[in-house]
This record gives C-alpha cells, structure tokens and sequence, in this order.
C-alpha cells in the first residue's frame, strides 16, 4: 500500500532560484547585446524586455519554485520506487525494482555547493523510462541508492525458461 510521499530537501527551492537567477541574467545580458548590436532595436524595446523578464522571472521564482517544492516527493516501497513532481504538469511515475539496471548519484556545481545531490535510476525501459529524484541530500541519496542496490541483490534471478535460478553450481 502506498503511504504519503517524502519531501525533498528545502534547500532545493534556493536551487531552484538559484536557476532562475542564473537564466534572468543570461536573457538579461542577450537584451544588452541585442540593443547594442543590433542598429534597428531601440533602446526603449530593449529595456522594456529587459522589465518584463524581470517581472517574469520575479513571478516564476516565488509562485512557481514553492508549488514545485510542495509537488516533488518520492517514496520508496519494497518493490519500486514512486516520484512524483510538476507545478503545471504533474507526473507520476513508478519504477518496480525488477527494472532497475544501475542507480548513481549525481551532483552538478549548484548542488555541490548546496550539499545536494540527485539520485538517477536508469531501468530496463531505456532512457526515456529513467527516473531522477533531485534535490536530495547527499547522505539520503546514498543510503537511499544504497538500499535499493541491496534489494535488487535479495531479488531471485531467472534464466531464460523463466526459472529461478537456485544456485550457480547447479547450472555448470
């Protein structure tokens, strides 16, 4: 039976604005480069863009980080792990852990620098199927990775028959 969803860690809604930050510049110094360069832009479209994504970007860092936050939780049960994220579009997804081929934990320089990390379970299904849990410390992400690397191991194996297989000896 499903049981409530986990919360991930708070500090991923600084990284989330932190992100937004970081793209609010870029755009920012693109509508510099843009009335500078560009002889036939006025300087007042410049600066009127430059406003409207800063008023975008203002709104999307309040309203839309703290919905994400709240939206994004995992869970992981005995036999597969469930994730479910999305501020306008939510998803849902499940992995069963009969389709987990590898876990790693990933870390880019954001989330070094904030002691985060994400968890990346690449399954049977290819990569459109993987499935990421970000903004996780790093301690979770390992127990976590872990845990679920040990159970896999405690899953029975089977051979091509569709037999479980006893032991290695049996088969030699």
């Amino acid at each position: 039976m499903m049981t409530d969803y986990q919360d991930v860690d708070p500090a991923y809604k600084t990284l989330l604005r932190l992100i937004i930050l970081m793209d609010t510049a870029l755009l920012l110094v693109l509508c510099v480069l843009l009335t500078r360069l560009v002889p036939i832009v006025p300087l007042w479209a410049g600066t009127t863009i430059a406003g409207l994504i800063i008023l975008l970007a203002g709104t999307y860092a309040t309203f839309w980080v703290n919905k994400r936050y709240r939206l994004t939780g995992f869970q992981v049960q005995p036999q597969a792990v469930y994730f479910r994220t999305g501020a306008l579009w939510r998803t849902q997804t499940v992995v069963t852990l009969n389709r987990i081929q590898h876990v790693e934990i990933t870390q880019g320089p954001l989330e070094r620098l904030m002691k985060l990390a994400r968890l990346v379970i690449y399954t049977a299904g290819g990569r459109g199927s993987d499935l990421t849990i970000p903004g996780l410390p790093v301690a979770s992400a390992e127990t976590i990775r872990d845990g679920l690397l040990q159970r896999i191991d405690e899953q029975p194996r089977y051979d091509e028959q569709g037999e479980a297989e006893a032991g290695s000896d049996e088969h030699l």
